[in-house]
């Protein structure tokens, strides 16, 4: 895609950037949950609680006014074993890093993106991406290394290696779920590939249940424990990523992963509003993050309109 009209563009913007605010605002809710919950069991949680809300949605909205094809059962297990690949790789990969090197990797997901597109789709990349990749990387940095004590400890752990690996599976579900289930329409989508991840998810939380073991809960949830797992199901796994398979529909998944690395700057303004001042260098960096795509659609938007 080398041009958009300019209310493509415009509703492009808006949903990637509302999927990005819902995940950059899970990073201290789930800090926060992570603290009294098991991991493993707060990533089955999300898909379990996102996935009526997707199915209801499906339910009020009218079907596809065009046959669609045949659901084929290994390209649907194919699509959901890439969403539980990346959630296991994820929580692997950060609990094994370093949390500045982990982020900086994470940055990275366009590069990736980029490339899968290329390699799968033969993507034709827009005027300017690659100047608009290479800021955008360069803004995540700076938001990285302003994090207080960033640097202390900094290194390579291991971890990294399998976060890249979750990008990879996050790109090629992307990908495939838009070739293979579009027709449906994108909610559709997003129901019927979350409802198999979350099966295949509560068999990976039954294997580490038997091998390594879980944590249960202690203690009844609170209200307020119960509003952030709500928050992060309902929100963080219905709500955005039917707004990021959207978005991937309009713009595909190279310019969609530039979108994503806003989420760190939406974390670090609700970090500030709950009172933890941001650093000189953080916020260049989500200037820098935002004033790229800003650069990006703008370009696109004066070209589509020649």
């Amino acid at each position: 895609m080398t041009s958009l009209p300019p209310t493509t563009g415009r509703r492009a913007s808006l949903v990637l950037l509302f999927a990005a605010l819902i995940w950059g605002s899970m990073i201290p809710v789930l800090a926060a949950l992570a603290e009294h919950y098991d991991k493993w069991l707060l990533s089955w949680l999300r898909y379990v609680l996102g996935m009526p809300v997707l199915w209801l949605a499906v339910w009020m909205t009218a079907p596809p006014k065009t046959k669609t094809r045949p659901v084929r059962p290994l390209q649907l297990l194919s699509l959901g074993a890439a969403m539980t690949a990346f959630s296991v790789l994820y929580t692997f990969g950060v609990s094994r890093s370093h949390p500045a090197t982990a982020a900086i990797v994470l940055t990275c997901g366009p590069i990736w993106a980029t490339l899968l597109a290329r390699l799968m789709l033969r993507t034709p990349m827009p005027p300017g991406f690659f100047v608009t990749l290479v800021l955008v990387l360069t803004g995540g940095v700076l938001v990285v290394l302003g994090t207080p004590q960033a640097a202390a400890g900094l290194g390579f752990r291991g971890g990294e290696l399998l976060l890249v690996i979750a990008q990879f599976c996050w790109s090629w579900y992307s990908i495939r779920a838009q070739q293979w289930l579009a027709d449906r329409g994108q909610i559709a989508l997003s129901a019927l590939t979350s409802t198999v991840a979350s099966g295949l998810l509560g068999l990976v939380c039954i294997g580490v249940w038997m091998s390594i073991g879980i944590e249960w809960p202690t203690h009844a949830p609170t209200a307020l424990d119960l509003g952030m797992i709500a928050w992060v199901g309902v929100l963080g796994v219905a709500v955005a990523i039917l707004l990021w398979n959207v978005g991937v529909s309009m713009v595909g998944v190279p310019i969609a992963s530039l979108y994503s690395n806003s989420a760190p700057i939406f974390a670090i303004g609700l970090a500030a509003f709950m009172g933890k001042e941001p650093t000189w260098l953080q916020v260049a960096g989500g200037a820098v993050v935002l004033g790229a795509i800003a650069l990006l659609q703008a370009r696109q938007i004066r070209t589509g309109r020649r």
